[in-house]
């Protein structure tokens, strides 16, 4: 098989319990933000290219176990983010219904949320930022995730919701807001998916 071998592995017969952890603390809605964050310094970012189509889109973020990815040319140039919600349901239908084609037809450009509609905060902000100063941000926004930008406009590192709520072992409710007459449309399409 190469280069890799399987590691040896024991029976869990005995009494186990949980080991103390001496170097990580609890964290707490007042714990730095930098704690949540997803950083491109130390992690590659999950990308998607804009011509994807959109099952095979959701077939990597299902299998990858990301709920969102960056959307980029063929030049790694950054053009926006796609989640999987966008991704399935009556989002998808309403947008082959207006551009009259097949929903297999359709790629993650068609349905991914452009630069242009997100919202970024300075990475050296985030450093003195707690993490419910980051939910209240994303609350205020109506987004699920926020970029995050260093000195030189780069893109630095991303913080979601969902990565929050995962840490903190906490619901995290962010109501999604209209900023426009077709954010608007798209919220009650959205709110009708979830009650049908």
């Amino acid at each position: 098989m190469g280069e890799y071998k399987k590691l040896q592995t024991v029976k869990l017969d005995g009494k186990y319990l949980f080991c103390d952890q001496f170097d990580s603390q609890r964290l707490e809605l007042s714990s730095c933000a930098v704690k949540v964050i997803t950083d491109f310094t130390r992690r590659v970012p999950q990308v998607v290219l804009k011509d994807v189509d959109i099952d095979h889109a959701l077939y990597m973020m299902v299998n990858g176990h990301v709920r969102s990815k960056l959307v980029v040319d063929h030049d790694d140039t950054f053009l926006g983010v796609i989640n999987s919600k966008d991704l399935t349901g009556r989002k998808v239908l309403s947008v082959a219904q207006q551009r009259n084609q097949a929903r297999s037809d359709l790629t993650v450009e068609d349905l991914m949320t452009q630069k242009s509609d997100l919202q970024a905060m300075s990475y050296s902000m985030v450093q003195t930022a707690k993490i419910g100063d980051v939910i209240e941000t994303l609350k205020e926004l109506g987004h699920q995730h926020v970029l995050l930008v260093d000195e030189e406009g780069g893109l630095r590192g991303m913080i979601s919701a969902s990565d929050i709520a995962r840490s903190l072992h906490i619901p995290i409710n962010i109501l999604q807001k209209a900023h426009s007459f077709k954010d608007i449309f798209s919220i009650i399409y959205a709110h009708q998916e979830m009650i049908a």
